[in-house]
């Protein structure tokens, strides 16, 4: 520990007498935004109606990686220069910042952290507390995921939150979805769109407008010698630096685990070998990528919205089975900003439908943090009068977006047949009928 603590210190001071990032704003962390839990709902329910059923989906929790720190390109580029005798005094600062992250993601890559456990815990509380007469009785509860094992996760979290207020429930299986929940995956059109989309040219054009070959030139150039620099490609620098602005993104997510590794957040601050403005530039291109593969793009009624047709005739079909039947009081679903953001565009949620070039729209119209940070979510309450009439209150991040087009009955509160109305006209104008068979639809969506 002492010599954990010594080797804190000494890092410490080079990084940061390198680069004043330490007083950066989060700003730059786009999707791995941390979870902000909104403030107390103080949203006046209409006179003689009560919430009845839940329809939810969410993204998993602040996670781990993906893959283990040595699977990156960057620590196989560190080694290799290392052996070299290539690297800097803060090349070498960053090879030990490295290997600790290695240490602390050691048999946790994949998996939600305890972070995003308790995001989830949090979302689930707040979800009984403002809804209570859902869960009166003997509610029955569906959970969905995906195959991904962090959305699993995430569901265990969410009931680990949920199940110690209710006196009595009957969860009912926690099935794979895919088709609902990762449909992006399943279409050979979005497929094809995500690696030839013309997306790519606009993204390029931004890169290029942000200097991004040069800003990476200038970077590498900090933990690497001249003479080597000069040797690696534009591709090689530009994975170097998205590798290392990947690790400055997720270790926010990680404070716990890397306390219990016995290190401290300055052991694993990468963003402090980048300046405030080299983050927000970096990030700008992660937002630019996001907004035009999972959001609004330049087209509301593109492949990357379209996709999201299952899930949402899944929302409609069943708040529609639980005014047929009352059988199931909440379906709740687990999975990822992939399909958060897509499904956000479709329901036309606040600007998350706005559409615009690059030079208009990155962090302006569209931001990823606020639409698709970590345990994002978006909930359908039905609300039920003794006359037997129902309201909707969409919730996006569990605070009321407008919808552009949709008139509501009460401030927040919409007609659900007004609703549903909306949104078959919405799913038709896509070429979607909420009758068909959604995986089909998925095959066949152009």
């Amino acid at each position: 520990m002492i010599a954990k603590a010594i080797f804190s210190v000494a890092l410490f001071t080079v990084v940061a007498t390198s680069a004043k990032a330490q007083e950066c704003t989060t700003d730059f962390l786009g999707t791995k935004t941390l979870y902000s839990a909104p403030l107390a709902d103080n949203v006046k329910i209409p006179d003689g109606y009560k919430p009845v059923f839940v329809n939810y989906v969410g993204r998993h929790g602040a996670r781990h990686l993906t893959k283990s720190p040595q699977a990156a390109y960057i620590y196989r580029l560190i080694a290799k220069a290392d052996s070299a005798n290539a690297l800097t005094t803060l090349g070498q600062q960053l090879k030990k910042m490295v290997g600790v992250l290695d240490k602390v993601e050691k048999g946790n890559t994949k998996s939600i952290s305890v972070e995003g456990a308790t995001e989830l815990m949090g979302i689930a509380g707040r979800l009984y507390k403002n809804n209570p007469s859902v869960f009166t009785g003997r509610p029955k509860v569906t959970v969905a995921v995906t195959k991904e094992i962090r959305t699993r996760q995430s569901a265990d979290a969410f009931l680990k939150g949920l199940k110690p207020l209710l006196s009595n429930s009957e969860i009912i299986g926690t099935g794979i979805n895919d088709t609902t929940l990762r449909f992006y995956d399943l279409s050979p059109a979005y497929l094809e769109f995500e690696e030839k989309g013309s997306w790519k040219k606009v993204l390029a054009d931004l890169k290029s407008y942000l200097s991004i070959p040069e800003l990476n030139e200038r970077i590498a150039a900090r933990f690497f010698t001249a003479d080597y620099v000069k040797n690696l490609s534009a591709d090689n620098k530009d994975v170097f630096v998205s590798d290392l602005f990947g690790f400055a993104t997720i270790v926010y997510s990680l404070e716990q685990e890397i306390k219990q590794a016995g290190y401290r957040r300055q052991d694993v601050s990468f963003q402090s070998f980048f300046t405030c403005d080299e983050l927000a530039t970096l990030s700008r291109i992660d937002v630019a990528e996001d907004f035009f593969k999972k959001g609004p793009g330049t087209d509301i009624n593109g492949i990357q919205v379209k996709i999201a047709a299952p899930l949402l005739v899944d929302f409609i079909q069943t708040t529609d089975n639980y005014i047929a039947d009352k059988k199931i009081s909440a379906n709740l679903r687990f999975s990822h900003a992939e399909t958060i953001s897509p499904l956000a565009a479709l329901l036309n949620l606040n600007t998350t439908a706005n559409m615009g070039t690059y030079l208009q729209l990155i962090n302006k119209n569209w931001q990823s943090g606020k639409v698709i940070p970590l345990s994002a979510n978006i909930q359908w309450i039905l609300y039920r009068n003794n006359a037997g009439k129902y309201l909707l209150r969409c919730l996006l991040n569990e605070k009321d977006p407008s919808i552009p087009g949709l008139k509501p009955a009460y401030t927040n509160f919409y007609e659900w047949k007004d609703v549903k109305a909306y949104y078959i006209k919405r799913l038709k104008a896509i070429g979607a009928n909420p009758k068909s068979n959604m995986l089909s639809y998925l095959k066949e969506v152009k």
